[in-house]
């Protein structure tokens, strides 16, 4: 049965990854020292897409390495999984680009990490997928502090068998700087995570659909986000 331990062990790996591409990048930026923003939106517009894949690659590795490490039985080969497509990278810079120039760099790091863990979560789901013991993973928040719209997304459990059936709730809707991971479980049954209680975030999720529809109003998963944080305040951090 996977356990915290073994989702803090594949966190940790992948903050070093991102750490990592993040001082890299850093570094490159001081040695081309860009002189206007142009000249820095183009440096990231190199630089970006080449340090996630570099990473990303080694998250992909790591991660299919843990699969095949809290798989409880033998015999399954797991596949690294192809990383973020270069062109979304570039469009976390050039989306950047609307705001201050300065604060770039600092802002795109959420966007480099979010990439990077794609390959960790890609790889994960895919094995899923491919594992004949036909195991299920879930969206398990990994921080101390979780935000109403992750707390929706993991509400559902160890439902998904593949990255198409978790589709953009289970899967694609990760924000900069999400914790969340994607974590098999070979017995969903007896499957167990110590801080993570879907049943809770379930009924959280859905007294928020039930106030939003009692008073007649759109219900969409960023109206269930807001309401959940106005309804619960003490489950979720304070912005």
């Amino acid at each position: 049965m996977t356990s915290r331990g073994d989702m803090d062990r594949l966190q940790s790996a992948n903050d070093r990854l991102v750490a990592m591409a993040l001082r890299d990048m850093k570094a490159l930026l001081e040695v081309l020292n860009p002189s206007t923003p142009g000249e820095l939106r183009d440096a990231l517009l190199e630089l970006a897409p080449a340090l996630v894949r570099e990473y990303g690659d080694v998250a992909a590795a790591a991660s299919a390495e843990w699969f095949e490490e809290v798989r409880p039985m033998g015999g399954f080969s797991a596949v690294a999984a192809a990383g973020t497509d270069p062109e979304a990278v570039a469009g976390s810079v050039k989306a950047l680009f609307k705001e201050d120039p300065a604060q770039v760099v600092e802002a795109l790091s959420g966007a480099i990490q979010r990439h990077i863990l794609y390959s960790s979560r890609a790889t994960i789901a895919r094995n899923v997928e491919l594992d004949p013991a036909k195991p299920r993973f879930a969206r398990v928040p990994s921080g101390r502090e979780t935000c109403a719209w992750c707390d929706m997304l993991a509400s559902r459990g160890w439902v998904y068998h593949s990255r198409e059936t978790a589709g953009d709730r289970g899967f694609k809707q990760f924000h900069d700087n999400d914790d969340c991971m994607i974590v098999p479980q070979w017995d969903q049954d007896t499957a167990h995570i110590e801080g993570y209680d879907p049943d809770a975030m379930y009924d959280r999720y859905m007294a928020a659909r039930a106030s939003l529809e009692a008073e007649g109003r759109v219900v969409d998963d960023a109206a269930v986000a807001v309401r959940m944080g106005q309804l619960f305040p003490d489950s979720y951090p304070a912005h």
